[in-house]
């Protein structure tokens, strides 16, 4: 037996009440964590010295999240999907983020023999050290240039030198900056050989890159071969797909179908992680 209208119209009201009720509840909630995402984005990125309001960040994930989700609804008018398709560009604009911050830290490390090279240069010259590291910033690349005009501008606020050595080995954590960082914090108020301290450095770094280069290039087959075994599943799963469409139904709508493809699924991802924990012997 049907439902009449007004019984149509009292469960119609009644859920869009609800709907409404959930809305208002969840509504804070959401919002605060976009503005949090958002003010964390700005400040990961402000430490990489692009500055990016937190205002202009949280406009952008909202537009990415609507775009998402009106094109997954009119692909599939599936409410779930569309709902989970909204925190997609906000998840990978944290992938984004961190994929720039290690991308532009790499260049910053290929920088540094050069920039002691120069900075030798200048001590050697006759200059103090901390003219010496004034005179370099014009002569450096642009990633490094910005990291050491960083460190001579809290020297120039009252910091001293080797403070503000030790907090450049904080904003950038990484082997190479403390290998830097942590003699000349000793030889500085020693009155060590700085000039010696300097190219020795240089020559290690320099040492060391070369030699994650060679790493680099003697795993590049086994790198090719993780993208390939990782890629080739779902490309295997797609041909079977065209052979016969109803290879993938079969899959998804049986319950040992869909353990089958999870195992697999786990599987997967358990050999690419492997994989990548190999590749990542540090030189």
């Amino acid at each position: 037996m049907g439902l009449t209208f007004f019984e149509g119209l009292l469960i119609a009201g009644g859920s869009a009440l609800l709907a409404r009720f959930v809305f208002k509840a969840l509504a804070p909630y959401l919002r605060n964590r976009l503005e949090a995402t958002a003010h964390k984005r700005a400040q990961d990125l402000k430490d990489e010295f692009l500055l990016l309001p937190p205002r202009k960040i949280l406009t952008t994930l909202l537009a990415s999240g609507m775009l998402a989700s009106a094109a997954v609804m009119a692909a599939t008018t599936d409410v779930f999907l569309t709902a989970v398709s909204f925190i997609v560009p906000i998840v990978l604009s944290g992938f984004a983020v961190r994929y720039f911050r290690r991308k532009r830290r790499r260049k910053v490390i290929s920088q540094i023999p050069g920039f002691l090279d120069v900075l030798a240069g200048q001590v050697k010259a006759g200059h103090s050290f901390q003219e010496a590291l004034s005179d370099t910033i014009p002569l450096l690349p642009s990633e490094i240039r910005k990291e050491i005009s960083w460190v001579f501008q809290l020297c120039r606020l009252g910091t001293p030198l080797t403070e503000a050595l030790l907090l450049w080995e904080e904003r950038v954590p990484c082997e190479e900056v403390a290998m830097v960082v942590r003699p000349l914090r000793i030889a500085l108020p020693a009155g060590g050989n700085i000039v010696d301290l300097l190219l020795q450095s240089r020559d290690i770094l320099r040492a060391r890159n070369r030699m994650e280069e060679k790493m680099r290039s003697m795993t590049a087959q086994a790198r090719l071969q993780a993208s390939v075994l990782t890629l080739l599943p779902p490309a295997f799963v797609a041909v079977l797909s065209k052979v016969d469409p109803n290879f993938l139904p079969r899959c998804t709508g049986t319950i040992q179908g869909k353990g089958i493809l999870a195992v697999a699924a786990f599987l997967q991802l358990l050999g690419w992680l492997t994989i990548r924990k190999i590749l990542s012997v540090k030189p």
